[in-house]
């Protein structure tokens, strides 16, 4: 709670204030500005979404596109734990190879295909990261195939991931439909998610809905909703006990966000996390006898100067989240060094609740400093 009332002041103070900006209204809104800054290349995406599209799109056939992105990535961090020691490392990784191929057949029907190799994983493979067949028709738009489900947003300018990001993002094989005009959008979407209730049959009974608005140029609002939790990519009930990622009773989720953008600003804010306790059975990281409540929040501000520099700063934390930092807060920079090129550089300062930061070791985290750099290319 205590951390709702801060999330929800910062989400909505900053955010009205920039509708408000005379600037903001002369804005053409959230996805004109991010196809400004995709010329500008100051950074190469801004989302989930956008590192999923993130490329050129060279037409190669008649009616086949192929497009790529490479980043590559150097990080050291320093932590300290609670006994006064502290655990040092480095590292330099092939942080994203992507290649995707676009396929339209007729104005209505189009595919995607997206091979995707990321060296900091655990399996290390190259993978079908998203394949589906995308079907328009005016206002209303479908999609099935394996994809990421639009529970959540992930707006941010920074290397690493956002907190809210490693709670909530889905990638399912799915099937979606929805309904979009003006400043409007809705969808819904359903599959058969990994985690199952325990003696239950296996069944497609997953699903969720996602709302966005933008009531005035300049302003982007959503809200979505998750009907199991435990189905997201942070695997909150995986362990060695349960490795089958079952559970005693179901958590849903919920997610809402405010993006808004005035003159060389940009703010975002969101919030996402369970919809109620899990079962102590489930999940209870602290062993407090209670079950956990996972919640995660990410502030962002950014400011384009030149065309070619973006400057940002990062407020995030989480409750009940087990192995991520209470709060952490940190500053970026981008370069767009060269045309499709970005190099940037972060640092990021991590504090950890003790009850929810013991690691494999039994170690426990009491905080963190991370410096990153990456470089990108697209194509």
């Amino acid at each position: 709670m205590k951390y709702l009332v801060l999330i929800f002041t910062l989400i909505f103070v900053p955010t009205l204030a920039l509708a408000d900006n005379p600037a903001a209204q002369a804005e053409a809104g959230i996805s004109s500005r991010m196809d400004e800054l995709e010329k500008r290349q100051a950074e190469i995406y801004h989302t989930l979404a956008e590192k999923k599209a993130a490329g050129l799109a060279t037409q190669i056939t008649e009616r086949i596109t192929i497009s790529g992105l490479i980043e590559v990535e150097g990080a050291a961090e320093d932590v300290e734990l609670t006994d006064g020691t502290s655990d040092a490392a480095s590292d330099l990784t092939l942080a994203t190879a992507q290649l995707g191929f676009g396929v339209e057949i007729t104005d209505h029907i189009l595919g995607d295909l997206i091979f995707l190799f990321e060296e900091g994983d655990e399996d290390s493979d190259i993978e079908v990261d998203e394949a589906a067949i995308n079907l328009v028709n005016e206002v209303w738009f479908g999609r099935i195939g394996r994809q990421y489900v639009p529970f959540g947003a992930f707006h941010s300018h920074f290397i690493s991931d956002p907190l809210t990001l490693e709670l909530g993002e889905t990638r399912e094989t799915a099937l979606l439909g929805g309904y979009s005009i003006d400043r409007f959008s809705l969808s819904a979407f359903v599959f058969n998610g990994d985690a199952e209730k325990a003696g239950q049959e296996d069944h497609l009974r997953d699903w969720g809905l996602s709302l966005t608005l933008a009531p005035v140029d300049g302003l982007e609002l959503g809200a979505s909703y998750l009907s199991d939790l435990a189905d997201t990519d942070g695997d909150l009930l995986v362990s060695d006990a349960n490795p089958d990622n079952e559970y005693s009773d179901r958590v849903g989720g919920w997610s809402a966000y405010a993006a808004a953008s005035a003159g060389q600003f940009e703010f975002s804010a969101e919030a996402l996390g369970a919809v109620d306790e899990f079962d102590v059975a489930d999940l209870d990281a602290d062993g407090d006898g209670a079950g956990d409540k996972p919640l995660a929040w990410n502030l962002e501000l950014a400011y384009y100067h030149r065309d070619v520099l973006e400057f940002a700063a990062r407020l995030e934390g989480s409750d009940e989240f087990a192995g991520q930092p209470e709060l952490q807060y940190g500053v970026g920079v981008s370069w767009g060094a060269w045309e499709n090129v970005s190099l940037s550089l972060e640092y990021l300062r991590g504090e950890f609740d003790k009850e929810f930061a013991v690691d494999e070791d039994g170690n426990v985290f009491d905080n963190r400093n991370l410096v990153s750099a990456q470089l990108g290319l697209e194509f």
